[in-house]
Parts: C-alpha cells; sequence; structure tokens
C-alpha cells in the first residue's frame, strides 16, 4: 500500500534563501542546462546538486546572485545576467565587486567560510582582505560599496538581515556538535563583541591587541575597531582582526607614519629643523613642512636586512629609521607609538586590517 506523502523535506539553510530571495521578488529554478543566469526581469535559474562542487550550496549561490543584483543596481537589474556577457574579462570588476560584498555581509554573522564563492573565481574571494569594502587599489571596490550601501536599505535589508541572522543562528547550533573536520560548517565563526567574527587562536585576548585602549575600567576596554559603545572585556577570545600591542622595539620595522601613511609634516617656527635642516624644508601656501616625495618622508632612510635570517622575521624585511630624529619637528615627537594616529598610519599603508 503506497502511504500518503503529505509534506517535503527541504533543507533549512536552502529555504532561509530560498525564502529571502521570494521576500525580495525573485523566483529561484532549478536546471542542469545552466549553472547560474537571471532572465532579466524576476527568475533566477540555478544548477542542480549534480554540477556543485563538494562545497558548494544552493544557499551561496542564492546569495551571490542577489550581491550580483546590489552590485548592478536598478538598470542592471532590468538587464539579462545583471548586464554581464560572461563570455571573457570584460565584467571581471563587476564579478569582484559582488564577491567584496558577499564576504562583507557574511562577515556580520560569521559566515564568510561558509558562503565562500565557487569555481575560478574562488583565488580572488580567498585572497580578499578582512576588510573587503576597505580603502585600495582595486576598481571593484567603489561598486561594491555603493551595493553595501543598497544592500542596507529597503527593501533589500529586513530580507537579507533576517536570512543572514538564521543562518548564523543555524551555525551557532551546528559548531556545538562533533562535526567532521571537511564540514563546511566548522568554517563559520562566532561574533566577538566588536562585531567581528572570533579569532582562530584561543589564547590571543583583548589585552594584548593593539586595537584595544582604556576606558573600560581594569577589566574591560574599548576597541579602535569598532564604534560600538560597549565595553569589551579584556580577557575576551580576540577577534579576527587581533594585532600585537605595538612598542618602540616594533616602531622601525614599520615605518607607517613616516611613509604613506600621511602626507606631510607640518612645522611650527620653533621647530630646529628649519635651522640644522634647511635644505628639507618646503614652503608652499600651507606653510612650512617636510615634504613626502613617492609618500616617503625626506628624512626617512631604509636599510634592508643583512642577513638572509632577517629576511624571515616579520615586519623585519626594513628597517626605517630617521636620519634627523634628534632634531625631529614637535609634530613627531608628540607622535605615540601605539595611539590612534600610529594605528591609522599602519591601516593607510596596509599593515593593519
Amino acid at each position: 500500500m503506497t502511504r500518503l506523502v503529505t509534506a517535503r523535506y527541504q533543507d533549512p539553510l536552502d529555504l532561509i534563501w530560498l525564502t529571502c530571495a521570494s521576500e525580495l521578488g525573485f523566483v529561484i529554478v532549478r536546471s542542469s542546462d545552466a549553472y547560474a543566469s537571471f532572465d532579466g526581469e524576476r527568475t533566477i535559474t540555478l544548477s542542480t546538486r549534480e554540477h556543485f562542487d563538494d562545497d558548494d550550496s544552493l544557499a551561496q549561490l542564492i546569495l551571490h546572485e542577489l550581491c550580483h543584483a546590489l552590485v548592478a543596481g536598478p538598470r542592471g537589474m532590468r538587464q539579462v545576467d545583471w548586464g554581464m556577457e560572461n563570455v571573457d574579462e570584460r565584467d571581471l570588476v563587476q564579478e569582484h565587486a559582488c564577491h567584496r560584498l558577499q564576504a562583507a555581509l557574511a562577515d556580520q554573522h560569521g559566515l564568510r567560510g561558509l558562503f565562500a564563492v565557487t569555481t575560478d573565481h574562488r583565488s580572488y574571494w580567498d585572497a580578499l582582505p578582512l576588510d573587503p569594502l576597505g580603502a585600495g587599489e582595486d576598481a571593484a571596490i567603489p561598486l561594491a560599496r555603493d551595493a553595501y550601501r543598497r544592500a542596507r536599505k529597503e527593501p533589500w535589508a529586513a530580507p537579507l538581515e533576517r536570512a543572514l541572522a538564521s543562518s548564523a543562528a543555524l551555525a551557532a547550533l551546528m559548531r556545538a556538535l562533533p562535526l567532521p573536520a571537511e564540514s563546511s560548517w566548522r568554517r563559520t565563526r562566532a561574533l566577538h563583541a566588536s562585531g567581528f567574527p572570533e579569532g582562530d587562536e584561543p589564547s590571543q585576548r583583548c589585552a594584548d591587541c593593539a586595537w584595544s585602549h582604556g576606558g573600560g575600567g581594569a577589566t574591560r576596554a574599548r576597541c579602535r575597531q569598532t564604534r560600538s559603545r560597549r565595553g569589551i572585556s579584556l580577557e575576551a577570545r580576540a577577534c579576527v582582526r587581533f594585532e600585537p600591542k605595538l612598542d618602540e622595539a616594533r616602531c622601525g620595522s614599520c615605518g607607517a607614519c613616516c611613509r604613506e601613511g600621511f602626507d606631510r609634516v607640518e612645522l611650527r617656527a620653533r621647530d630646529v629643523v628649519h635651522k640644522r635642516h634647511p635644505a628639507l624644508v618646503v614652503v608652499d601656501g600651507f606653510g612650512p613642512h617636510l615634504p613626502r616625495p613617492g609618500g616617503a618622508c625626506v628624512a626617512l632612510t631604509r636599510a634592508e636586512p643583512e642577513r638572509a635570517a632577517e629576511l624571515a622575521a616579520p615586519l623585519a624585511e626594513v628597517s626605517y629609521r630617521c636620519r634627523i630624529y634628534a632634531d625631529r619637528p614637535r609634530a613627531c615627537a608628540d607622535f605615540a607609538v601605539g595611539g590612534d594616529a600610529c594605528l591609522d598610519a599602519r591601516r593607510r599603508v596596509g599593515l593593519s586590517a
């Protein structure tokens, strides 16, 4: 006797994203005839399971196509395949912008590992920095930032946040299980109090991080990486943006403040550099300053290590020194190692996230 079936099982993660797509007005169709396509109206066609890699998921493909929609904007959403040809590299910037947006959205819930993109674009994804929307020369960054702003507004914001939060809740349940080493769920992360994903190293604590600073009492601190007003426990496990505290010993291997971290060094009338090093001083419509041709201060010297062993030491490949250190301007003398300006400079030259 045949049993009457009145329900159908659906993968919960897939169902979360199928619902999100529906709320945004899209219809998801499965077909073995295409890996991913959009008809220019409302139908997104995605491949059937047999064409997936082992670490692919329908949820990831849906999120990816929604990110394409956001990058394409209102005009692109009325074109087949979001206006992309996909036959050569002419639309590579748009594809990369989609990756950066997808990583930024997933990171807010510790899901970048679970929602990693597939196919031969994976190498670009794997090379993305901790802040995929941060400053840089990649032409995809402005497109991704514009798309992110769209994602934070309705009608996108609520369905996307609901889907991401639901996925994160499911991930938390999965992390509590003794999962196989190869499970994609092991690549999800809990969120740190700062709002960033937790780091991989349990021994790293907020107390030892360059970005934590006072203001929360003996056991609490603030994080310079986030605008959150919440205090962070100094004993908490650090987030993915952990960086060891800076000190004078590490200063010479950085040099960010004297390189592209800032545009110029303003001089006061009382700075002795005027008298002792007049050839270095430039005066223009903004006043006297030490110029930075090519980004580096004219007083900065750099020395390569002499021994091969030194080349393997992190942040020790180049030694930066000021050749007028004893006569340096007040602006330089007041510069605090590990302070806000120091960390901003390191971020601008790519030494910090």
